[in-house]
């Protein structure tokens, strides 16, 4: 009775199915609690990298890694348009231009034309023992006009949490609203992720490698490592592992969209967005269309024990993808606790809602793979007392009888 992926990718197509047939906007919230999008059309934006102010070269991989972890943050931003570093990394070398160069207001108006930037974000960054100070400043790439300035300061040992303040502080000053808090990430994680791309920066694709698979084992939820793993095994030609990860990346990249559609501030189905697409942050009905088609497994789920059922399945998939494929035993680790905390907070949130056995069911897959077996005796007891009509019994059932049999 293991979960396995490739029953996953069908269960998941016929939920989809199913959940066509379940009225569309149940759960849906009221327009006061709506996230408005801002005005004035979408803000190109090009985060630069941040300046080493003190030049310790123990801390040079927070030169591209505040400003990548910046622009991630406001990528989420409805209304923002973030140019992707890799695009910025091209110009830079085509230009010839190193922190010094950026710095000269003189070179604005070039570099966002380039980089079809409307506006560019300088940084810089110091650290004085354990003491970081982050700062920002948003120019009109037109004009060299600064428009926006941001600050905040922490230790260097949680360096992403005073960056994350620096996000929000920043996208305030832009009139942009953030669509999700920024992810916590491990420091080291993140230490080995930037040193493996400054080394993928200069070509050097294997050593790269190494540095990113180090950051996933530090940090399994850390997203970002996934896709330059992909983009170096494309780079070495081992196009087998560079296909695996791809479909690892793509639940990733659901699990992320998913995940942000709970988090928000009123939660909203496929056809709530359709309904009035501006309360959700899209520009119109169309807009909404593409979303949707682009990931619609991201939009699973007309209620948030529903999505929150789909996160589990997602999760699940990506575990078991992973042992496939590289045997990531640290993965497989992690999206089962994350599994365990999705239904805990659906049973938290909504101990009555008639959907919650499904999120409930779930956990039986992360006992039995972890022989947490009186566990399992002790929710299936739970699940057929209290749900003796639910549509999965018959597993359930075998799934006592197996938990009874180890526990003798």
């Amino acid at each position: 009775m293991r979960y396995s992926c490739r029953r996953g990718r069908l269960a998941l197509a016929a939920i989809a199915l199913a959940l066509a047939a379940v009225p569309l906007g149940a759960q849906s919230a009221p327009a006061s609690q709506s996230v408005a999008a801002p005005a004035g059309g979408a803000l190109s934006i090009s985060v630069l990298y941040f300046d080493n102010t003190a030049k310790s070269a123990d801390y040079e991989w927070l030169s591209k890694g505040v400003a990548d972890m910046t622009a991630t943050d406001l990528a989420s931003a409805p209304g923002a348009v973030l140019v992707e570093r890799e695009r910025l990394e091209k110009v830079l070398k085509e230009l010839e231009l190193g922190l010094s160069g950026l710095a000269d207001p003189g070179t604005a108006p070039r570099l966002g034309k380039l980089l079809s930037a409307q506006v560019l974000v300088y940084g810089s960054f110091i650290v004085s023992g354990q003491a970081l100070r982050l700062d920002a400043k948003a120019v009109r790439a037109e004009t060299g006009a600064t428009i926006a300035a941001a600050q905040a300061s922490g230790t260097v040992a949680d360096v992403f949490a005073a960056q994350a303040e620096l996000s929000a502080r920043l996208a305030a000053a832009l009139g942009l609203e953030l669509a999700r808090a920024p992810a916590p990430v491990s420091t080291e994680a993140a230490k080995a992720y930037y040193r493996g791309i400054e080394l993928y920066d200069q070509g050097r694709y294997s050593e790269a490698l190494a540095f990113f698979g180090d950051a996933l084992k530090l940090d399994p939820g850390f997203a970002k490592p996934g896709a330059s793993i992909e983009e170096a095994y494309k780079y070495l030609k081992d196009f087998k592992r560079q296909r695996c990860m791809r479909e690892m990346n793509s639940i990733r990249d659901d699990i992320e969209r998913l995940a942000t559609r709970l988090s928000a501030k009123a939660f909203y189905s496929f056809g709530d967005a359709l309904q009035a697409p501006a309360r959700f942050g899209f520009k119109d009905g169309a807009a909404v269309s593409a979303a949707f088609q682009a990931h619609p497994r991201a939009w699973a789920g007309d209620t948030p024990v529903q999505a929150a059922w789909e996160l589990e399945h997602l999760y699940m998939e990506l575990a078991d993808l992973g042992m496939e494929y590289f045997e990531d035993e640290a993965l497989q680790s992690f999206c089962f606790d994350r599994i365990l905390e999705i239904s805990a907070a659906a049973e938290r949130e909504y101990p009555k809602d008639p959907f919650l056995p499904e999120a409930l069911y779930m956990r039986l897959f992360v006992f039995r793979e972890r022989a947490e077996w009186g566990a399992m005796r002790d929710l299936c007891e739970r699940l057929m007392g209290e749900y003796p009509g639910y549509r999965m019994m018959y597993a359930i059932e075998d799934f006592y009888e197996e938990a009874l049999e180890a526990l003798g």
